[in-house]
């Protein structure tokens, strides 16, 4: 093994959906982390006192898995992003990190089933593919390489392990909102801003654009849920209702309306 070969052996990036593969009931977040970290380093791709990157992802990271846990793998340098598009964070970390690097990716099945394509480009690059998921039916695997069942990772038959990968974020912000486009300076600025206005109107507006809803509809818009976001609301519902009956002329330019009131954390 050359020189260059070995040191990408030392790398390894983990995209862990925490919402669709959740930790287990009375288990401790951070030995979920070991026994991820366990499973990369028992795979044989990377060599002892490696680097990994974990990013753990979900679309509603202050409910599930909640505040508490998002401070836990925070502190031991476990990014987080609100969201539950990944694809791109593969790419970011494949061009700064050469072949044969390590890639594990944690999810549902029917999700990593619509990534195979992808994970087949990266394996024909020589990238090393590891996946785990619920359920796990070797009929039906998405993709040929190793894999694990999630629940089988944290069975009382797995000993424990202690692992000298090294947990080192690779992302240039450990705390990011895909729905705003919002990387946050802190773990708290983080947690705010997903509580604040802003992102609610953001998540709805994702909802409403992949679900074709009629905006222009007050019936189909959540009013009620605070003033801040009703005002947003009924500004977006007057802009497209200008627009579809014609009695606007001209560019409108973005449809999304703008922050037009003071919030205590309105920055973010």
């Amino acid at each position: 093994m050359n020189q260059i070969e070995n040191m990408a052996t030392q790398k390894a990036i983990v995209l862990w959906n925490i919402s669709s593969c959740p930790i287990p009931d009375g288990h401790d977040p951070l030995m979920v982390v070991q026994r991820i970290q366990a499973a990369v380093e028992k795979s044989g791709y990377v060599r002892r006192n490696g680097e990994i990157s974990i990013t753990a992802i979900g679309d509603k990271l202050t409910e599930d898995p909640g505040e508490d846990v998002m401070r836990r793998l925070s502190s031991i340098g476990i990014a987080l992003k609100n969201g539950d598009e990944y694809q791109m964070d593969l790419y970011n970390w494949a061009d700064e990190n050469a072949p044969p690097g390590t890639m594990m990716l944690i999810d549902g099945h029917e999700q990593l089933g619509w990534l195979a394509e992808t994970l087949s480009e990266f394996e024909d690059k020589e990238f090393r593919i590891l996946l785990a998921y619920p359920h796990r039916d070797p009929a039906a695997t998405p993709f040929p390489c190793k894999q694990w069942d999630w629940a089988a990772l944290f069975s009382d038959e797995q000993e424990t392990t202690t692992t000298s990968l090294v947990v080192n974020s690779s992302v240039k912000s450990p705390w990011f909102c895909e729905v705003c486009f919002v990387a946050a300076p802190s773990l708290e600025d983080f947690t705010t801003h997903l509580k604040s206005v802003k992102h609610a109107y953001g998540e709805w507006d994702r909802h409403a654009s992949k679900n074709n809803v009629d905006r222009t509809d007050p019936a189909n818009l959540p009013f009620g849920l605070s003033n801040e976001l009703d005002l947003l609301l009924n500004q977006d519902m007057v802009r497209r209702q200008m627009l579809t009956s014609g009695r606007r002329r001209g560019p409108l330019g973005p449809l999304r309306p703008r922050l037009t009131f003071n919030l205590t954390h309105s920055k973010y």
